[in-house]
């Protein structure tokens, strides 16, 4: 069967800097990049369309309200040219002008201003008749043959229909200027058909001027003829009357000019050609693409930049642990068992430091306990013999002396030496306990026994300037402790603090159970010793160098080392005023752990 593994073995041979660098390329990089082309092409794409629509919103709008307003100007001419009154009073011969203003007094006076003035959008109406009997007026006027300044009637005349939108310039004396105008021919009643009659309604030229210029804010507009001429203009752009240049739609008429857009007005036969020519300002569409551009760049900046910095400070943080745990792994082989100590944080990697550092303290410690543990035995055999030895220096023959106490005992009984009998009946003991061969590891209560036993020695030396007392906890009594751990540290207290004192000698032993330790604790009121010294005889005591006296502190010190290693602790305080306290601090967990040489 073919291993799946195989297929995998080019990539575990990579480096883990080099994939993190290829995952970063091509799984945050090069997509960051690819997707804000895709979104800077699809913006700019989507501005264009919707300036554009908006572009033609405008010029649709525009041309909505001029074709408005030629409809609703049809619509009237329509509406006057279906009233016969006005037939009737054009068509007929008047004799004299008197007849004529008779007639208009009558029938024609106001009818076209009520239709002026209902409508805003209109500025002039008028009629023209050809019937040389009536009088020009206000409304009302004569045309004929050569007549002048009837561009609007040429127009007219030119075309097939009833109807014309035309544009022109009116050169007249009074009102002269543009005009819009739509022209038919009242011919709606045959039996009135005697003059030819023409119906000329202006447009306000200032209002489609105004509609024109309401789109300025994006476009230009111009009103264009079927002859391409300007017929009206936004404000400042071009003048009337100008000829323009076909434009095909959405093409640029120079650099500057943006799009053209152009419109027809209505497919109707009477406004056919007239359009509405829309020249639109890129400068906006390009503030749009290029603040569109800017925002891109810096989302792109932000997202590329963002996502490398958090790549390579989570990069760094692991390829550096990691790094660090492969180096003391490989320093394991050459059974260098070296902490990690770095912060290893609480991921993955954490776990695995912390199980390395965990697992190398255990194996250091079965090494230390397995491989190192004849060599430990031979320390604490030796420093056994060197206490007995400090403790029996000076006695030739032990066991001469012990027969020889227990003889002394013997006749200081028969002879009523009751106090004589009770120390020479504690030093017997102590003899006894110095020369029996029992287990390094003794109950307190034993312990603290051996130590009361040399105090009432002590007590019989000093007499009424000596006192001791004691101060154990009940709940310690049967913990198993170092033999001869405290005396030394009593004998200490009697040589070195209170020796000197001429009178209230004390002496406080304390046994104290915590949650933690058990505390042993030695206190005297001597004379204590100043800081100085204090920190010398420590550094004594740590080290091997010679000792004129404070052996058996050594002692203790050294025996808590070998039974506990570090995790006894050894406290020492002194002060010239108030005496010296001495005393250790066994762990809980440790106090129930049987002797090696008891165990080998």
């Amino acid at each position: 069967m073919r291993n799946p593994g195989r297929m995998f073995h080019k990539v575990n041979d990579i480096p883990l800097k080099y994939k993190f660098l290829l995952i970063y390329l091509f799984c945050v990089l090069f997509p960051i990049i690819a997707l804000n082309i895709f979104f800077y092409q699809r913006h700019t794409a989507d501005i264009r369309i919707r300036e554009e629509d908006n572009l033609r919103k405008s010029i649709e709008r525009a041309s909505g309200e001029l074709l408005g307003m030629i409809e609703e100007s049809v619509a009237l001419s329509h509406s006057i040219a279906s009233d016969n009154s006005i037939y009737e009073a054009l068509d007929r011969t008047y004799d004299t002008a008197v007849d004529y203003y008779e007639e208009y007094n009558s029938s024609l006076r106001g009818k076209l201003t009520r239709y002026q003035s209902a409508s805003p959008n209109i500025l002039e109406i008028g009629i023209y008749a050809d019937n040389p009997t009536i009088q020009t007026g206000t409304h009302y006027h004569v045309i004929g043959t050569g007549s002048q300044n009837t561009p609007w009637l040429e127009r007219l005349m030119s075309t097939d229909g009833s109807i014309s939108f035309t544009a022109y310039h009116d050169n007249r004396i009074f009102n002269p200027g543009r005009r819009i105008s739509i022209v038919s021919r009242m011919n709606k009643f045959p039996s009135y058909s005697k003059y030819a009659k023409y119906l000329k309604i202006d447009l306000n030229v200032d209002k489609v001027d105004r509609i024109l210029n309401r789109e300025t804010g994006s476009l230009q507009l111009q009103l264009v003829d079927e002859q391409n001429r300007v017929v009206a203009t936004s404000a400042g752009f071009g003048e009337p009357g100008a000829q323009i240049p076909a434009h095909p739609s959405f093409q640029a008429a120079d650099p500057e000019s943006g799009l053209v857009l152009e419109r027809p007005i209505a497919s109707l036969n009477y406004v056919k050609g007239w359009k509405l020519v829309g020249f639109a300002d890129t400068r906006r569409m390009d503030a749009l693409l290029a603040a569109a551009h800017r925002s891109i760049y810096w989302l792109a900046v932000a997202s590329t930049v963002l996502p490398t910095l958090l790549i390579w400070i989570i990069l760094r943080s692991y390829h550096y642990r990691v790094k660090k745990l492969s180096k003391h792994m490989g320093r394991v082989r050459n059974e260098c068992f070296d902490l990690i100590d770095i912060p290893e944080g609480r991921d993955e990697i954490g776990a695995l430091i912390r199980s390395f550092n965990v697992m190398t303290c255990k194996i250091n410690s079965l090494i230390n306990e397995v491989y190192k543990l004849e060599i430990r035995q031979k320390s604490l055999e030796l420093e056994r013999v060197r206490t007995e030895l400090s403790m029996l220096q000076s006695q030739m023959n032990p066991h001469f002396l012990f027969n020889t106490l227990n003889a002394l005992l013997v006749v200081c009984t028969k002879k009523g030496y009751t106090d004589v009998a009770e120390i020479m009946k504690n030093l017997s003991l102590l003899m006894r306990q110095l020369l029996t061969r029992a287990d390094d590891l003794v109950p307190l209560q034993e312990e603290i026994q051996f130590t009361a036993m040399y105090l009432q020695i002590e007590k019989f030396r000093f007499g009424e300037l000596f006192d001791y007392t004691f101060d154990i906890d009940p709940r310690a009594l049967a913990l198993r402790i170092p033999r001869m751990s405290i005396q030394p540290l009593v004998e200490n207290a009697c040589k070195h603090g209170l020796q000197a004192r001429k009178d209230n000698r004390k002496i406080r032993v304390a046994a104290r159970l915590t949650e933690r330790a058990l505390e042993i604790q030695v206190s005297d009121n001597g004379v204590g010793m100043e800081e100085a010294k204090l920190r010398r005889l420590m550094e004594d005591i740590r080290s091997d160098r010679r000792m004129d006296g404070h052996i058996g502190i050594r002692s203790v010190y050294r025996r808590l080392g070998l039974f506990y290693h570090d995790q006894a602790r050894f406290l020492m305080e002194s002060d010239p005023d108030t005496g010296t306290e001495a005393g250790f601090h066994i762990p809980v967990s440790r106090l129930d752990v049987k002797v090696w040489m008891k165990e080998a």
